[in-house]
């Protein structure tokens, strides 16, 4: 594998993706919700005579990273139904892979060049959400929680951006995008309800639905779950062994998704 040549995709990748018109009124629009909270937290806090400023302005904040987080979901649909569908739409998939390209090289480039504007996209909004939030209140933003919240929200954006780059190949953009929106949502409503089976229950009762279920939930990335541990690592929640077992079980499960996906890839015609 050329890491050069991964390199240089990335960056191809970056500098054709960030002009995206939908990223940038989304960006905007982020900015104008995040201003308006801050505004609104002032407000309460002059006029309504708070006596804990410091744990409104937790609560607030925390708000705040969940709506960011879900906006940033969209983004990263956007973007993977775009990194790849875009060369194809301008038939220059075929001139670049005409170089000494791997197509695994340039699917990692190209997912991997999508995951870093959606990440900085994410990382700038949560940035100045600490800011505006910092000038209102005197909470204390900054920390390792934070981290950690943003590894378990990177890794679902990685997750979203491969799955919708995948998706882009057959289906129209449009289409994909709702499609994907629904499986997101079942997902996490499917992935909630077996993880509060328990072990004993969660083979009980087997029907054809409940067995595709199942290997969404043991062979997919579990982004809901990823989404919980993103809300406890926030609210305080240490890193131990289940938080390590679980990460493990998503990283494996992602690598099963990428494999999937450069397989397909391989066998597509240009």
């Amino acid at each position: 594998m050329n890491f050069g040549i991964i390199k240089i995709l990335t960056e191809n990748t970056i500098a054709k993706e960030y002009r995206n018109k939908a990223l940038l009124f989304i960006f905007i629009f982020t900015l104008g919700v995040i201003t308006l909270a801050t505004m609104l937290l002032d407000f309460i806090n002059k006029n309504f005579n708070i006596a804990d400023g410091a744990q409104i302005g937790d609560k607030g904040f925390f708000v705040m990273f969940l709506a960011i987080s879900s906006i940033s979901t969209v983004t990263s649909i956007i973007l993977g139904l775009n990194c790849i569908k875009s060369d194809f739409e301008s038939s220059s998939i075929s001139q670049i892979l005409a170089f000494p390209i791997k197509r695994i090289e340039f699917l990692i480039a190209r997912v991997f060049g999508a995951w870093i504007i959606a990440l900085v996209f994410f990382l700038f909004s949560i940035g100045y959400t600490v800011l505006m939030f910092s000038l209102t209140s005197s909470g204390t933003f900054i920390n390792g929680s934070l981290f950690l919240a943003t590894i378990s929200m990177g890794a679902n954006m990685l997750t979203l951006i491969t799955l919708s780059a995948f998706i882009s190949l057959y289906i129209p953009k449009l289409f994909s995008f709702i499609i994907l929106m629904i499986f997101r949502t079942y997902t996490a409503v499917t992935g909630s309800y077996l993880m509060s089976l328990g072990p004993d229950k969660l083979f009980s009762d087997l029907s054809i639905f409940k067995i595709i279920n199942l290997f969404l939930y043991f062979f997919f990335p579990r982004m809901q779950e990823m989404d919980s541990y993103s809300k406890v690592f926030l609210e305080g929640a240490d890193f131990d062994v289940s938080s390590l077992a679980f990460f493990g079980h998503y990283f494996v499960a992602f690598i099963i998704l990428f494999s999937l996906f450069g397989l397909f890839f391989s066998r597509k015609e240009m």
